[in-house]
């Protein structure tokens, strides 16, 4: 199941020189969701990457999750 992370340019950065999105690594289950986090926060880039075995849900409405695993590789939809 593809997954929906939203980030900034200057995290983006980090996440390239490390080689993952270290954890806890928070996410949604859907692009719309995302979306709407992304306007409310400011945030300008949207990753997408599979969904962590080990993924737990947070008390927001709308699908948001967050793993304690590394992501070691996303693809950037909108930057």
């Amino acid at each position: 199941m593809r997954v929906f992370h939203c980030t900034t340019t200057k995290k983006l950065d980090r996440y390239e020189k490390t080689g993952a999105i270290l954890p806890a690594v928070r996410f949604w289950s859907t692009k719309f969701s995302a979306i709407k986090w992304m306007k409310k926060t400011g945030r300008n880039v949207l990753l997408s990457f599979e969904k962590p075995v080990n993924s737990y849900p947070l008390p927001i409405k709308g699908g948001a999750y967050w793993s304690d695993d590394l992501v070691r590789f996303w693809d950037i939809l909108v930057k």
